[in-house]
């Protein structure tokens, strides 16, 4: 069992010595950060949340921004707790 033990421990320290950073994973990252969209261009996608309709329209009005309403038609819908 001790020479099982100390395999796994020296497998396990080898992969964990080996670099990731291939040309592969660097080609990968590369293509993958020329696509990600930047901050600002998924802004339409963060919703702000209100605690009623009357503040989402309050705020609206005051930001001159339209309201998304989210209605939940479920026995355990709770979107303050974030169960939907």
């Amino acid at each position: 069992m001790k020479r099982f033990l100390k395999s796994l421990a020296l497998a396990l320290f080898s992969a964990a010595n080996i670099s990731a950073q291939t040309p592969e994973v660097q080609s990968a990252l590369k293509r993958y950060n020329e696509f990600r969209p930047e901050k600002n261009e998924l802004a339409m996608y963060q919703i702000d949340w209100a605690i009623s309709l009357q503040a989402a329209q309050d705020k609206a009005l005051k930001e001159n921004r339209p309201v998304f309403l989210v209605i939940i038609h479920a026995q355990y819908g709770d979107l303050d707790s974030g169960h939907c």
